[in-house]
């Protein structure tokens, strides 16, 4: 699945509705899409990082998406991209 930047225009206005003060990014190249949290206040908290990560999944799933996140729940890339590799 592609993810558009209006996905993630849509998932940050989610994030900051929450009140999390984090914001998602993507990476896009030709290797495929990636995206990463960014702490805005310069540091994040685990305990935050778990329940974002959990808003997160829940976002993908609403738009039948699966996401896979890394060990530290810091970046995370679509399953079917994760499957390429």
């Amino acid at each position: 699945m592609i993810i558009t930047w209006n996905d993630i225009i849509d998932l940050n206005k989610k994030v900051k509705k929450n009140n999390f003060d984090y914001k998602v990014h993507l990476s896009d190249a030709c290797g495929g899409q990636s995206m990463w949290i960014e702490a805005l206040s310069g540091k994040s908290k685990p305990e935050e990082i778990e329940l974002l990560s959990l808003l997160i999944q829940d976002y993908f799933t609403e738009i039948n998406a699966e996401v896979v996140f890394s060990w530290d729940k810091k970046s995370f890339w679509t399953k079917d991209r994760a499957q390429t590799f």
